[in-house]
């Protein structure tokens, strides 16, 4: 088990030739978490990275560079790859979480590497069959509520799955849920095509059997969710295979970013063929304040990354695409991870249902 370092603050290794733009977003997240004083090391290429922080001339107090000189590409097939390159920035990062030098790894690369790379040289948390990424939605009714959030798991590390692992993917999550939103006993559903025990496929039907018919102490099934219930409480943890979670994500990213801009090109269109009075004025400005604080909670940036759960040890993925603050808060949440202990409360959790998963293993 990958357990914290004694005797230093907690250290996140940060993956700085991972994103689209490499290694310039990570860059700047690491002189933000330096100037915050986060303690970071930068893993890559230590002539452009000396390079990099030059041309800024920041204060690198609380940051270190470890040399990797090569980078794996996001087109690259994931376990080749990380076999073939150990000195890539992305596996020397994992390196130094399995060595217990830092506590914490957060990488924007190729997500298949960084899996890949995790089993390798972290391995699984005892009695999982398979990790999963988590990511977590925002509720339409608690946009204030830092608890107010669903978590949805597998968001793209498992194509394929079965019933066991849907099974354990419910026991990690609210493992997830109760340590990072602070909720007691997370209410548990499987995503599926309706409410009706009998709709959904032969994997989601085999996992609603065994969640409802053994209930556990340390969450509550709750039967199906639909995809449009996500955003709603609902439930605090939705289980699903990964490539369907991976099309929900993206979908509800999508429509994230989409619906903002078409009601402001609605209410643009309905004022140009309005008088322009001072109470429509106001009704306006109103709206598009609403509408901001409405996008703040759903900007992916303010949420940074979404975790690897089930791997021994903190890991966090970022989208390719993510800025400086992205990476910067998937940086805290590292941290944060590493601090609460999620991994063991993982473990824990774990154990505590093997007789659970050994039902499950006899479904496909």
């Amino acid at each position: 088990m990958v357990v914290m370092s004694e005797g230093r603050r907690l250290k996140v290794a940060l993956d700085a030739f991972g994103s689209d733009r490499r290694p310039d977003p990570e860059v700047e997240a690491a002189l933000l978490a330096a100037k915050d004083g986060l303690a970071l090391e930068l893993v890559g290429d230590r002539a452009v990275l000396d390079a990099k922080l030059a041309e800024r001339g920041s204060d690198r107090a609380g940051l270190e560079i470890v040399h990797a000189p090569s980078q794996i590409s996001m087109d690259a097939s994931a376990a080749r790859a990380v076999r073939a390159q150990p000195d890539a920035s992305l596996c020397v990062a994992v390196d130094r979480l399995a060595a217990r030098e830092v506590d914490a790894v957060v990488s924007a690369g190729n997500s298949g590497a960084l899996l890949a790379a995790a089993l390798l040289r972290l391995g699984r948390c005892v009695g999982l069959d398979r990790p999963a990424i988590a990511t977590s939605l925002p509720r339409a009714d608690q946009l204030d509520d830092p608890a107010g959030r669903t978590v949805l798991l597998d968001a793209g590390a498992n194509v394929e799955c079965k019933v066991l692992n849907l099974v354990q993917f419910a026991v990690v999550g609210a493992a997830y849920s109760r340590i990072e939103y602070g909720v007691a006993r997370p209410r548990v559903a499987v995503l599926a095509n309706g409410r009706e025990s009998v709709k959904g496929t032969a994997l989601t039907r085999g996992a609603h059997g065994i969640l409802s018919g053994h209930p556990s102490d340390s969450f509550e099934f709750v039967g199906y969710v639909e995809p449009n219930e996500l955003f709603s409480a609902r439930c605090d943890v939705a289980v699903t295979d990964g490539w369907t979670g991976n099309v929900a994500l993206k979908l509800a990213e999508g429509a994230m970013a989409a619906w903002p801009r078409m009601l402001r090109a609605a209410l643009a269109e309905i004022g140009s063929k309005a008088p322009d009075t001072e109470g429509e004025a106001a009704i306006a400005a109103a709206i598009d304040a609403g509408l901001q604080l409405v996008a703040r909670h759903l900007d992916p940036e303010a949420h940074g990354g979404a975790p690897l759960l089930g791997v021994d040890g903190a890991v966090m993925i970022c989208h390719g695409a993510a800025g400086p603050r992205a990476i910067l808060n998937a940086v805290i949440a590292a941290r944060r991870f590493a601090e609460r202990g999620l991994t063991e409360a993982i473990g824990d959790a774990l154990e505590d249902h093997t007789e659970l998963f050994e039902l499950a293993r006899k479904l496909p």
